[in-house]
């Protein structure tokens, strides 16, 4: 896979920056190896051709060095091997797009500077922002190529500064120009700032500046109330906003384009058994901002297929409620309920209703079962479609 050489030189030299502080051998060997095996069954059920089945097994592997020193590295891979007999399994998105075959992807690879309040990381990354994240919704995530920099010296304030000059999607081994939604010419600059310092109140922003695709600016704002140590009412606002076409902008690109105008309001009750929340969204744009640049956005209407993040002006509400079991001898369990109604203002949309359930059970710290379930009733010619997945994931 090709790598910029301005990318490339920190991973040449590391050894002499971690010379500078101890023996190259000695900083190896207090590095420390963790890892996931991860089973992957996915059913996708419509009432066409585009009925698809796989099966995959893979995780991932994980080195770093001592982290807590100045400078640090870190390298892991991610693997998607299908076994049994599948469908269509390209449609899955669990393989290589492109073959519909196995995936081994290097997913992490870089060096990091930690001083005071400060981490600097150059390389092959994987991000958590709004509209660049790692997607866990698959064993093979997004990542990029690039450099990420966070400061939390000042007070109650976190300060993200990323420049983002290549991408790797969930389905392809080779990092590139192709973003989620579009080809990103010079790259992606992002700065983002998250303020905790209010009573009750986070706020956070980000920017993304693409000028050869589209940029975008998000503002959200969380709101607690506990009412005591296990009950509390929370409320959140979010707006999403994007323009500024480049060259490569499509603006009906139901992953992102230059005509985001994306309101979203959640109000919820959370218990120590029982949360529920009222999930609302209003695109006002025609552009959609399913996946954004990478992964997917994290947008208040979001289920497992279901999610109010699509173009042509859609509309949604969203009920979702998860309760946990007791504590028993066999773990904790968790039961999930969504309820989705979505109606668009434009003639070129999909109406559509759907209900979503899933049960967790985490066996203990390293290990889990996970099954979803989602039925998507289209009100129009669109089929109806059913989506089932099971994964057992064992950490080490």
């Amino acid at each position: 896979m090709s790598m910029r050489l301005h990318y490339l030189w920190p991973l040449l030299f590391s050894p002499a920056l971690l010379m500078a502080e101890l023996d190259i051998v000695e900083v190896l060997t207090e590095g420390t190896v963790h890892g996931q095996i991860k089973f992957f069954s996915y059913d996708i059920d419509k009432a066409s051709d585009e009925d698809a089945y796989a099966t995959a097994l893979g995780g991932y592997l994980k080195y770093s060095t001592d982290t807590n020193r100045s400078f640090y590295a870190t390298v892991r891979f991610h693997t998607s091997q299908p076994v049994g007999s599948s469908l269509n399994r390209e449609n899955t998105a669990l393989f290589n797009s492109e073959t519909g075959d196995q995936l081994t992807v290097n997913s992490e690879a870089y060096i990091g500077w930690r001083g005071s309040g400060r981490i600097l990381r150059i390389g092959n990354l994987m991000l958590n922002t709004p509209m660049m994240n790692d997607d866990t919704t698959r064993i093979v995530p997004w990542s990029y190529q690039g450099a990420a920099y966070t400061g939390e010296a000042i007070k109650d304030t976190k300060v993200q500064l990323y420049h983002i000059a290549q991408i790797r999607s969930h389905t392809s081994d080779t990092y590139n120009k192709e973003s989620a939604s579009g080809e990103i010419g010079s790259g992606i600059t992002m700065l983002g700032i998250q303020y905790d310092g209010f009573d009750h109140i986070d706020v956070q922003s980000y920017y993304y500046y693409a000028p050869d695709l589209y940029s975008t600016f998000i503002v959200q704002a969380d709101y607690e109330f506990q009412i005591d140590k296990d009950n509390m009412i929370c409320a959140s606002v979010q707006y999403f906003n994007s323009g500024n076409a480049g060259k490569f902008a499509e603006t009906e690109n139901k992953n992102g384009g230059d005509d985001i105008d994306l309101l979203a309001f959640k109000v919820g009750y959370d218990s120590e058994d029982f949360d529920i929340s009222l999930n609302y969204s209003q695109n006002f744009g025609i552009s959609g901002i399913v996946k954004g640049y990478g992964g997917l956005s994290k947008v208040f209407t979001t289920s497992m297929i279901a999610n109010g993040r699509g173009n042509y002006k859609p509309e949604t509400w969203m009920l979702k409620s998860t309760y946990d079991f007791p504590v028993t001898s066999w773990g904790e369990s968790e039961l999930a309920l969504n309820l989705t109604h979505t109606r668009t203002n434009d003639s070129r949309g999909d109406d559509f209703d759907a209900y979503y359930l899933h049960f967790k059970q985490r066996f203990n710290i390293d290990t889990s079962l996970f099954v979803r379930f989602e039925n998507m009733d289209y009100k129009g010619n669109k089929s109806d479609a059913k989506y089932f997945r099971v994964i057992a994931a064992y950490n080490f």
